[in-house]
């Protein structure tokens, strides 16, 4: 549809790369090399930040477009979430290293996936909140349920952020279900001993997964977040609709 490709803030279309379509074929390599590749030092640096460079331009593609950012702001957000989305990974590469050493096949990919896991699902959340962190500082646009923009509120830029983040982690869960896979196939001595064929279904196990993902971590908080006016600034909680009536609650756009 063409309205998943305009972002609902500024009306623009949304670069490819940073759209929920790419996030498949964006991924593929990218968990490919997460669960497959040797959990040496520079793989675990190389595949973070190429993960968190691409969460970071999903995150900031799919923001809530109604506070202003500048050149530094997104420059300070990417550096922190990618630097601190590293130190995450080597650490938890390193404090499993003793388990992990002498493993190889399938036994070295269930183990990848359960650092990868711990390292995606923090470092994701983390850097949903850092390249969204100028919403926090001012906050985002609330409206009525007429549709009239009501002002600038950080109660619901929280939520908003919040629930990114958290959202950012639930995308994570689903990287258990290729090594599973393709450890059940490898204790019924089905794995292909071609590397091309067994590339090919280490691919389809991944895509299996990333196909699962989008639509389990997004659907777990719509795009039109609500905030109660008991949550909201003192200077909100006054307001009346067209009608007079006192307004209970606000929407706002969430971001993706």
């Amino acid at each position: 549809m063409v309205s998943t490709a305009i972002h609902p803030d500024t009306g623009e279309f949304i670069p490819w790369v940073c759209r929920l379509s790419s996030f498949l074929p964006c991924n593929v390599p990218i968990a490919f090399g997460f669960i497959i590749a040797t959990p040496t030092p520079f793989n675990t640096i190389f595949w973070q930040w190429i993960n968190q460079t691409y969460n970071a331009l999903m995150n900031y593609g799919n923001r809530n477009a109604t506070s202003l950012y500048t050149t530094e702001d997104i420059l300070k957000s990417y550096a922190v979430a990618v630097g601190s989305s590293i130190v995450v990974a080597l650490t938890i590469r390193k404090a499993l290293s003793g388990w992990t050493r002498n493993l190889t096949g399938s036994k070295m990919i269930v183990a990848n996936s359960i650092s990868s896991f711990f390292a995606c699902a923090t470092a994701g959340y983390m850097n949903a909140h850092f390249m969204r962190k100028t919403e926090l500082d001012k906050g985002i646009d609330i409206l009525d349920y007429e549709g009239q923009n009501r002002g600038k509120s950080k109660v619901a830029a929280q939520k908003a952020v919040a629930q990114t983040a958290n959202s950012r982690f639930f995308l994570a869960v689903p990287i258990f279900i290729p090594p599973a896979i393709l450890y059940g196939i490898e204790r019924i001595n089905m794995m292909p001993r071609n590397f091309y064929l067994k590339t090919t279904l280490e691919i389809l196990a991944i895509s299996f997964e990333l196909y699962f993902a989008v639509p389990f971590a997004i659907g777990a908080y719509p795009q039109l977040g609500k905030v109660s006016v008991d949550e909201v600034e003192d200077e909100f909680k006054q307001l009346k609709n067209s009608k007079g009536d006192p307004i209970k609650e606000f929407i706002f756009n969430k971001g993706l």
